[in-house]
């Protein structure tokens, strides 16, 4: 029973908002900044990407290559700074699960190319990541690390909670004058 208890207190703690909570917040947005600010400095390779999908229309692929990079910077950059963490964390809910089914389709197509997450060549890194299964499943990870700290009832070590601080430090104040 004692440890059930312990289990409980640990989950409710996460879920609340704890040290993991901010592990996850910062790895996530300093992972959206990375991959929006790599794909930023070469747009029309990133357009390739997108096209290859073959889920949008022609007409749109320039649109979206040139959306979604800045999207994920911004909200990286949120995230890592902790500002409008819940809707930062919304808006990622959504991109991540718009990349979960732009994969699923391509696999149900049977198509495997280059998914164009993590361009990780940049780091040296040689790794491929081609679209399938494990693709999806990795996204389904990232989007419950997302809804976590979507869920979170604050954000330790956050520009959020330092302000959320200060503004409850001056009222204090302002009650014993």
């Amino acid at each position: 029973m004692g440890n059930e208890s312990g289990i409980r207190k640990a989950i409710n703690s996460t879920l609340y908002g704890n040290r993991f909570t901010v592990l996850i917040r910062v790895a996530l947005g300093a992972m959206l900044a990375f991959t929006g600010a790599v794909k930023l400095t070469d747009p029309a390779s990133f357009g390739l990407v997108v096209a290859r999908y073959g889920i949008l229309p022609a007409e749109l692929v320039p649109y979206a290559a040139s959306f979604i990079p800045p999207l994920e910077l911004i909200l990286g950059l949120l995230l890592l700074i902790g500002i409008r963490v819940r809707a930062a964390a919304a808006l990622a809910l959504l991109l991540m699960t718009a990349f979960i089914v732009f994969l699923s389709v391509n696999v149900f197509r049977g198509r495997s190319f280059d998914c164009g997450c993590f361009p990780v060549h940049l780091l040296g890194i040689g790794l491929a990541e081609k679209v399938g299964p494990w693709l999806i499943l990795r996204n389904c990870v990232f989007l419950a690390c997302f809804a976590l700290v979507y869920r979170a009832d604050r954000h330790l070590f956050s520009l959020e909670n330092f302000i959320e601080k200060v503004r409850l430090n001056n009222l204090e104040k302002t009650k014993y004058e």
